[in-house]
């Protein structure tokens, strides 16, 4: 069995019984979200609120999952759990400047698998963010734009390609009290499909066209706001221009 503790919530989850992989395991909570059973197996999210001795609340994702594997050069038969890469890209990511939830327990026991991170508290779903913004000025749209490509071109400099890039994976924080550039706090979320490349430079535009693909109804200028950050140019030269027909034509043969 595989298992890796981080000494910060180390006490609180002795406090409550949930320092080893079996308590984990075995927690009876409310589903977040409903199971994912495909494949034979299933994988589930749980929500948990845990109060330390002072009485203050912290809150954490428990996901676990059975029989969720995919093959590897270190188990090119059986195969492990598909959470091992998730773990293995938080940890990557940790050593740049990317926000994630930070890690709190990781433990797999054969086919079985639990991550348990620290929740985003105050952060909310990029998409949810602008549906329920709908009336914010085009200044303000464009400061979130540069600070979701900020995030996202962090996470390629981390060489790690997403392969799953949805705004909804894209986690956002309004800041009190900053210069407007800055109002923005961006994480990075869900790296179950995620891989660390010696290709980014090129795997990358993958990415940029599943984003863009998910964002069909922001406006154009929005998107060419994102764009333009994210590639750090003021201006679209020939071969921007060409790059972003090819991601636009990219994105709509993913429509079809």
């Amino acid at each position: 069995m595989q298992s890796t503790h981080w000494p910060q919530y180390q006490p609180l989850l002795q406090q409550h019984q949930l320092a080893r992989f079996e308590q984990l395991w075995n927690y009876q909570g409310d589903w977040f979200e409903p199971p994912n059973r495909e494949r034979g197996g299933w994988s589930g999210v749980n929500y948990i609120e845990l109060a330390d001795e002072a009485g203050v609340k912290h809150g954490f994702y428990l996901k676990r999952q059975q029989a969720h594997m995919r093959r590897t050069w270190r188990h090119p038969i059986a195969g492990e759990p598909t959470f091992v890469r998730e773990f293995e890209i938080l940890q990557h990511i940790s050593k740049y400047n990317v926000a994630t939830p930070k890690l709190v327990f990781f433990g797999s026991q054969q086919d079985k698998a639990i991550l348990l991170t620290e929740a985003l508290t105050g952060f909310v779903a990029a998409d949810e963010w602008l549906k329920s913004h709908a009336d914010i000025s085009i200044n303000k749209q464009r400061v979130l734009m540069r600070a979701l490509a900020g995030a996202v071109h962090n996470l390629h400099q981390a060489r790690v390609q997403h392969r799953s890039l949805y705004l909804k994976h894209l986690f956002v924080k309004e800041k009190k009290g900053v210069v407007q550039e800055d109002i923005f706090e961006v994480a990075a979320i869900d790296f179950e499909k995620s891989r660390i490349t010696a290709f980014i430079r090129w795997l990358r535009l993958a990415d940029l066209i599943t984003l863009h693909y998910r964002t069909a109804d922001l406006r154009a200028g929005n998107k060419l706001t994102f764009f333009k950050q994210y590639f750090a140019i003021q201006h679209l030269t020939p071969f921007y221009k060409a790059l972003c027909r090819y991601l636009h034509q990219q994105s709509l043969q993913k429509r079809r």
